[in-house]
């Protein structure tokens, strides 16, 4: 995938990622889903946690204790940016929040953070997108780049970790943004970019899944450190087409943008897709390694993020309900672990940009909320 002002990956990321989105690639909203179900009405949410550093990605752990990695600010000092150019200033201003029982805090920090101004004069950050407990007070981080190794080196000492699966202590387990340098698998799709944006990862066995929405790919990361593609997502059918054709897609297409991964009871892997934004057209794929991924539910918007409930059925997380230059409310929809049928679940408007999700072994559920900026939330939606 590609330089950030052409990519649909490159847009649109749980905020982190560069690039711009126009109105006339985004249709109004599309209509409730034939497999839709009555909306359920979750509790009003109880504010765990404020005051987050560009919030991402939640974990629960096995000791109860929830993790959410903060993308940080960027340089503690601003950088200056030319105007009409992509500018990248790295700071260290990165994180791992956890909360656990009575007490919450940073508890590992220092972790890098990549500032991005793009050349509308806007800006983004990217930096820790997941995190999970390694042991020994480490954590493994999966990191946003937005770019290719060659962006992530131009930023000097300390940028390794970006667009990598990596321990908190710097050592790179996975260098997934090099993968897509080295390879550029959904060259075979017919888009002409090349483009690394990590965005989640999964356990499997003593192996490491991580769904990289800049390349369209899922990839497998090996105890070794190497890298292999586990498959590469196909791109979505547009159902009309834009008003501006992009080149570097083909015509009529949509990249796909693959975003959430989590394991479900049945032993496969669940994966969401963006699929260009557009309202009703993003895709949840099952996948049972060995085996072809196949389509598990349609007609989601902006899915970012996926778990599983205490039933085995997946919860998930909706960035946005309504167009790229019309921002609604984020949204969480219950998905049948069987029929892929979709329940919305009522937040009363509650979520502003959301982008990490968790679910607890009693039901709780958890989401970053407005996690543009250094006030974020860590919101609870107790179990009914």
């Amino acid at each position: 995938m590609a330089r950030a002002s052409t990519s649909f990956a490159g847009a649109f990321l749980a905020a982190a990622v560069v690039g711009s989105l126009t109105a006339t690639i985004v249709p109004a909203q599309a209509a409730t889903p034939s497999g839709t179900h009555t909306r359920t009405t979750a509790p009003a949410p109880v504010v765990v946690a404020g005051g987050l550093h560009n919030p991402r990605g939640i974990s629960i752990q096995p000791d109860g204790s929830v993790l959410v990695a903060e993308a940080g600010s960027g340089p503690e000092t601003p950088c200056t940016a030319p105007p009409g150019v992509i500018t990248r200033c790295l700071g260290f201003t990165g994180s791992v929040y956890r909360v656990r029982h009575h007490a919450q805090g940073r508890v590992a920090t220092g972790l890098p953070s990549q500032l991005i101004y793009r050349p509308d004069g806007s800006s983004v950050v990217t930096g820790a997108l997941q995190a999970q407990n390694a042991g020994h007070g480490a954590y493994r981080v999966v990191y946003g780049m937005s770019g290719l190794p060659a962006d992530r080196d131009a930023l000097g000492a300390g940028s390794g970790p970006l667009g990598t699966l990596a321990l908190t202590s710097g050592k790179v387990l996975g260098d997934l943004a090099r993968h897509e340098a080295d390879h550029d698998p959904d060259s075979v799709t017919g888009n002409k970019e090349v483009f690394s944006n990590p965005a989640n990862f999964a356990r499997d066995g003593r192996d490491f899944l991580v769904t990289d929405a800049g390349a369209n790919d899922l990839i497998r990361v090996h105890p070794d450190g190497t890298t292999t593609t586990e498959f590469v997502f196909p791109n979505n059918t547009l159902p009309a087409a834009p008003a501006t054709a992009r080149p570097l897609t083909p015509a009529g297409q949509a990249q796909a943008v693959p975003t959430g991964i989590v394991r479900g009871r049945d032993g496969a892997f669940y994966i969401a897709d963006m699929s260009a934004l557009r309202p009703g057209l993003g895709r949840i794929w099952r996948y049972v390694p060995g085996s072809a991924p196949t389509v598990f539910a349609t007609g989601l918007t902006d899915v970012i993020d996926l778990d599983v409930d205490p039933r085995g059925n997946l919860i998930a997380l909706s960035y946005n309900t309504g167009t790229s230059t019309g921002l609604q409310p984020g949204a969480l929809t219950r998905i049948d672990r069987t029929s892929g049928a979709l329940t919305p679940i009522d937040t009363g408007g509650r979520l502003s940009v959301p982008t990490g999700l968790a679910v607890s072994a009693c039901g709780d559920i958890y989401v970053t909320n407005n996690t543009l900026g250094t006030s974020g939330e860590l919101l609870k939606f107790p179990a009914r």
